[in-house]
């Protein structure tokens, strides 16, 4: 029997909702043939992320998904995807779904079984996601259930999101010269291969940029600093007294930038797999960033009275564990906090130990169950218990 997913979820002020969005309806499709429907609300925004995307359509498929514009100043209720009666919806990040969606839930329970109702989290390592991760919530008006996902890094927790196959395309590639020549090649950078170091940026608005850009441009070592286009662009082009667009090179001393467009998520994970060290920012990168098994930096998207420290430094506990490098610990403080004592020059000394400490904690991570696979299998036992 096929399976009906819809995924609503709302584009806030960056990419990472709907990455991860995107990345769970295609592996929903891909592994697990659930016929998905994502809604999205800005699909401008989406496809930088999905080049082949059509902005200008209300309703396309794309990857084996129905992508549809989530307008939500009107009812969508006469759309053929909201006849489909569904199985699983999924509402990301605390979207909120609209009242006809419920009331067509309801109805749906009154004559059959009702969907299995989640409310994809934010991720956190904080030990209450992992304590509060599945609960359910009954709706006040039409007394449906709904359930808590919380994405964490502990076997307890909703999972993090990882392709079957991730690790071994992760691999193949990065033991294959002709496959980086290509990717290279597609970057129009013909000359990667003369680097000592290359190093990926995709960051916020951060200051401890221009300390880091500093650093690479006296260190020994020759640097490829590869930027996608985006919000760190804004402090690397005031380190730079330039006004620095997609496409730019730039070098300074030992250190040589590149402004890179917009990746596709494929293309995303090729470059964190070529770098041997990845600046990443938000949700979605910084688990890419995590399989991809090479050193990283974190920077967490900042909330109001420093919140988000409090989600930093727990992450940086679980890790710790693992007997991560201390260096390591003190540079990803340093780049979230103002006026923390580090040294970059002395940071970049221990990439090789940061390297061997990364890989150990992909592993750890790889003998957990993805997201997507323990979603399944609460949905096998949410369906199962109903039969009863």
């Amino acid at each position: 029997m096929t399976l009906h997913c819809a995924i609503y979820c709302t584009v806030i002020d960056n990419f990472g909702d709907v990455g991860v969005c995107w990345r769970l309806a295609r592996q929903l499709a891909d592994e697990y043939h659930v016929q998905v429907t994502l809604w999205i609300d800005d699909l401008v925004s989406f496809s930088k992320l999905a080049p082949s995307l059509n902005s200008n359509l209300n309703e396309q498929v794309l990857d084996q998904i129905t992508v549809c514009l989530w307008h939500k100043d009107k009812r969508d209720e006469l759309s053929p995807t909201h006849q489909t009666t569904l199985d699983i919806i999924i509402e990301g990040f605390g979207c909120r779904l609209p009242d006809f969606v419920l009331y067509k839930m309801a109805q749906q329970a009154k004559t059959g079984k009702p969907p299995l109702w989640l409310n994809l989290e934010y991720l956190s390592a904080e030990s209450w996601a992992v304590d509060c991760h599945a609960m359910p919530s009954i709706h006040p008006q039409t007394g449906l259930t709904q359930y808590f996902w919380f994405p964490s890094f502990n076997e307890k927790s909703g999972g993090l999101l990882r392709e079957a196959d991730l690790i071994k395309r992760r691999n193949e590639f990065q033991h294959n010269a002709e496959a980086h020549q290509e990717f290279w090649s597609m970057l129009k950078i013909t000359n990667a291969h003369l680097f000592e170091r290359k190093i990926s940026l995709f960051s916020y608005e951060n200051k401890e940029i221009h300390n880091l850009l500093e650093a690479l441009a006296a260190d020994s070592q020759k640097t490829l600093l590869l930027v996608p286009d985006g919000k760190a662009l804004v402090d690397v082009s005031a380190w730079s007294k330039q006004s620095l667009k997609q496409g730019d090179y730039l070098t300074k001393d030992t250190l040589t930038i590149v402004v890179l467009p917009f990746l596709s998520h494929e293309n995303y994970d090729r470059l964190l797999w070529s770098c041997d060290l990845n600046f990443v920012r938000g949700e979605d990168s910084v688990i890419r960033a995590q399989w991809a098994g090479q050193p990283f930096i974190w920077h967490i998207y900042p909330q109001d009275e420093n919140a988000h420290l409090i989600k930093l430094q727990a992450f940086i506990d679980i890790v710790a564990t693992a007997n991560m490098n201390t260096s390591w610990q003190t540079m990803m403080l340093a780049w979230n906090t103002p006026n923390h004592a580090h040294s970059w020059s002395k940071a970049l000394s221990h990439l090789a130990d940061w390297k061997i400490m990364s890989r150990e904690w992909q592993t750890y991570l790889t003998t957990q169950q993805s997201l997507t696979t323990k979603l399944m299998q609460f949905y096998q036992l949410k369906h199962s218990l109903s039969d009863e």
